[in-house]
């Protein structure tokens, strides 16, 4: 199984620090990251609490590691990159207790993960292009009745239409994946969890969608 049509980007040298350099610099961008950083506090805060520890699957360059602690999270770092485990740890003063280390969403977790209360997951779903690999995602993100924060990218908006269009007009393939609310929580019922809190991130116009699971 693989993760979509580029399943292991950021592998060769430098990539992953061009990527935190560049990445979230724009006014746009620089509006949504402001927006994801304040749906993610509303969420994780509710999971928070004395010897909580989160899981970041992937860390990417570490963007919510800041938060993360600030909310009081024992936190281990996970990405299959190991340039962007490399990176993680590079741009963030990891405390004794935190570690980063590189991991698959579609394997067992490294044993130090195992323990973990709360699993985070931002920006991955949209580049999982079938059932099979999402479902196997929530199974490792949600084993040991771990309860989710995560982000889904859901078709019902005005951005589903305009990739279709721009895409169609480019000849070319969408590349990001987008899916109805029915098929995401069939998805996550398949793995026994539950959809507990829903907000997007721009109603009706931006397909990210962040969701709380929690065991069934």
């Amino acid at each position: 199984m693989s993760h979509s049509a580029n399943p292991r980007p950021f592998q060769e040298k430098h990539t992953a620090e061009k990527y935190a350099e560049k990445r979230y610099k724009g006014m746009f961008q620089r509006l949504v990251n402001k927006r994801e950083q304040a749906i993610a506090k509303r969420l994780l805060h509710a999971e928070s609490g004395s010897q909580v520890h989160a899981i970041d699957l992937p860390c990417g360059y570490g963007r919510f590691y800041a938060l993360l602690k600030e909310l009081g999270f024992r936190v281990t770092a996970l990405d299959q990159a190991e340039e962007m485990v490399r990176v993680c740890q590079k741009l963030h003063d990891f405390g004794d207790e935190d570690q980063a280390m590189t991991a698959d969403v579609l394997k067992p977790l490294p044993a130090e993960a195992k323990d973990a209360n709360v699993a985070f997951s931002a920006r991955l779903f949209q580049h999982l292009h079938t059932s099979e690999v999402r479902v196997q995602a929530l199974k490792t993100l949600g084993s040991n009745n771990r309860r989710v924060v995560m982000s889904y990218y859901d078709s019902g908006c005005l951005h589903y239409w305009t990739k279709r269009l721009a895409a169609r007009l480019q000849g070319k393939r969408v590349r990001i994946n987008m899916i109805t609310r029915e098929q995401f929580e069939s998805e996550v019922a398949t793995v026994g969890m539950r959809v507990e809190t829903r907000i997007k991130l721009m109603p009706g116009i931006h397909a990210q969608t962040w969701v709380t699971l929690a065991p069934a």
